[in-house]
């Protein structure tokens, strides 16, 4: 059975009587910090006091020597020992050991000595008859904005005066403790500062302690003020703290009582949440794969099985290798595993095939991110694997798309030059035909020797048509493209042998500079053939409707360290800003007839070799191609 409910009342107090204790808890550490503040207030006010009275002591002593100095002065001027060396001796040594004295005057016999600066005579009238009547030193006020005051000494007819600067006084005698510590001024009777130690404001309610300096006097006080009062930052701490505390206390207390309630509803909403999280990874078309930090498989989603053909319970548990690896790639999966448990695996994926359970190869790409569980620590890796199978397929239709497009470019280029091609093979054909009539004379008359150079000069025209008819083959037909290693030079020389005829019937003067010389590149000589023959034919018809004089096409190469450059530069009209960005669009072209597909396969073909295709206008007109492949 259960326990009947507590009543309400019941329940109330429960929760009542924690929180009256607590806030009679926080209001007697209040008090008892506000007492330990007081206390410290009083005890540091009681060690200002203390240093007060120590500096006044300080100082009344360094008066006291002074004193003492003029005394041994008029002493010695009693006994008529003074002149006017011995006076300016006597008062450097008492400079010397007073630095805060600035001046020192001595009337005796009727003679006046005087040494550094002197006070007006009416500004120590009073301390002189202050001294006369008492015998004792007399002191003045403070003289001028500088804070100087004089002490003054009376035997007889002979007086010993004393300039005394007190700012120069206190940066002597008060020591770098005490300034750290305290703001000491020198107030005079009407409460106006007339030195002090530091410049450095103090707060309105620091400690402050005033005691008269009389003598010497005139209504002189030492002011000395704390730079910071006791604040109590601890005490005031430590209070924060317990209030803080004590609302955290019963935040905790409020929020029990509703995590208590909303316990039970919580567990129902994460259980509702674990079957949304399922049913979304369910869902997904895209394999979803968690491995620990040894690459145990830890969780597959339902795509990730048909992926491989496995069933989840298969696969959960398993180390590598796993028994969807391609068993003729296992080094392959391998390496892949390791970079990705040693956290290396690139950011944008990479590709691995596997193998279905029944056998057939499945491409894809795999995306590893690390698996972070709610503290924050890495428990393994999560892994998105993408069926890129068809994508292959896809690419490899466009490749062979790609390829039947230059194979047609070169196809539409040999059309264009069929007739001029046709001109060219007509001539060692026709030379041929002229040796074969000149052989058979010779046979008849028995010229073994001429016989002989006119069979050779036979062949040598059979050997030319052969060449052009082989290029034309090579170039013509369709075949996987294949690199091999070359030279640029080589490569443009072949394609000169094909548009030379054209450039010819056209009227048009080809300008051939070569100096990449023997800078070899990885290249397929067909293809990199078909960009340069393309260039020549788009230079050439660009010149065709200029003057004849005028119709020149320049073609350069060059090589560096890193790569070898070609350059195609005609004189015709230019390539306008408007359809400059479209030029290398496939089936854009400036030509009446033109497919636009050329520059197109060319840049292509260009990037396929990594290399790079781009076009300038001319200095002199008309535009300049540029080719730059990597070596």
């Amino acid at each position: 059975m259960h326990p009947p409910p507590l009543p309400a009342l019941s329940a109330r107090q429960l929760w009542l009587w924690p929180r009256v204790a607590l806030v009679l808890f926080a209001a007697a550490v209040i008090g008892l910090m506000a007492y330990l503040r007081q206390s410290e207030r009083e005890e540091a006010r009681l060690v200002l006091i203390s240093d007060v009275l120590w500096i006044e002591q300080n100082l009344r002593f360094q008066f006291d020597q002074t004193e003492e100095r003029l005394r041994a002065l008029l002493d010695a001027a009693r006994k008529n020992e003074v002149d006017e060396a011995g006076f300016a001796a006597r008062a450097r040594l008492l400079a010397e050991t007073n630095p805060a004295i600035v001046g020192v005057r001595l009337s005796a016999g009727g003679r006046r000595w005087r040494h550094g600066v002197d006070a007006e005579a009416a500004a120590l009238d009073g301390a002189l008859r202050f001294a006369r009547g008492t015998g004792r030193p007399g002191y003045s006020d403070v003289l001028g904005p500088a804070g100087y005051t004089a002490v003054a000494l009376v035997d007889g007819e002979r007086e010993a005066v004393a300039l005394i600067s007190l700012p120069k006084l206190l940066a002597q005698q008060v020591p770098w403790w005490f300034a750290t510590k305290y703001r000491l001024a020198v107030l005079d009777g009407q409460g106006r500062e007339v030195a002090s130690k530091s410049a450095i404001t103090t707060e309105r309610e620091a400690l402050s302690y005033q005691l008269t300096f009389d003598p010497p006097g005139h209504g002189l006080a030492l002011q000395v003020t704390a730079y910071r009062a006791p604040t109590g930052t601890v005490q005031k701490a430590l209070v924060a703290a317990v209030l803080v505390l004590a609302v955290l206390v019963l935040l905790s207390g409020w929020r029990l009582q509703r995590q208590i309630r909303g316990r039970l509803s919580a567990e129902a909403a994460l259980r509702e949440e674990h079957a949304f999280r399922t049913a979304m990874g369910n869902s997904l078309a895209i394999g979803m794969r968690a491995r620990d930090l040894a690459g145990r498989i830890i969780y597959v989603n339902p795509a990730f099985c048909r992926m491989v053909g496995f069933e989840a319970d298969e696969l959960i548990g398993t180390l590598p290798p796993y028994p969807y690896w391609n068993p003729a790639d296992l080094d392959s999966h391998q390496a892949q595993n390791e970079a990705v448990l040693a956290g290396r695996a690139p950011q944008d994926g990479f590709e691995s095939t596997i193998r279905h359970r029944d056998g057939r190869l499945v491409a894809t790409r795999v995306y590893a991110t690390p698996l972070i569980d709610a503290g924050g620590r890495q428990r393994g890796w999560l892994s998105s694997v993408v069926d890129i199978t068809a994508q292959k397929a896809a690419e490899a239709r466009e490749r062979e798309q790609e390829e039947k497009l230059r194979q047609t470019g070169r196809l539409i280029a040999m059309g264009e030059m069929a007739s001029t091609l046709a001109h060219e093979l007509n001539q060692p054909l026709m030379a041929m035909s002229t040796y074969a009539s000149a052989a058979r004379k010779l046979a008849g008359q028995d010229e073994r020797e001429l016989l002989d150079s006119t069979l050779v000069k036979i062949g040598g025209q059979a050997q030319r048509a052969a060449e052009v008819v082989r290029r034309i083959r090579e170039f013509v037909r369709k075949r996987a493209p294949h690199r091999e290693p070359g030279t640029l030079d080589a490569i443009v020389a072949d394609a000169l042998e094909l548009i030379e005829p054209d450039a010819r019937a056209r009227s048009v003067r080809l300008t051939v500079e070569l100096a990449a010389g023997e800078a070899e590149i990885e290249a397929d000589r067909v293809l990199i053939g078909q960009v340069v023959i393309n260039l020549l034919r788009n230079a050439i018809d660009a010149c065709a409707p200029l003057d004849a004089e005028r119709r020149e096409v320049r073609l350069a190469s060059r090589a560096d360290a890193e790569a070898v450059h070609l350059t195609v530069c005609d004189r015709g009209p230019g390539i306008a800003p408007e359809i400059a960005e479209q030029l290398f669009e496939a089936f854009f072209t400036t030509k009446p007839l033109g497919m636009g597909i050329g520059l197109s396969i060319c840049r292509s073909i260009v990037e396929q070799h990594h290399g790079k295709l781009w076009f300038e206008p001319a200095p002199a007109g008309g535009a300049c191609f540029h080719v730059s492949l990597p070596r």
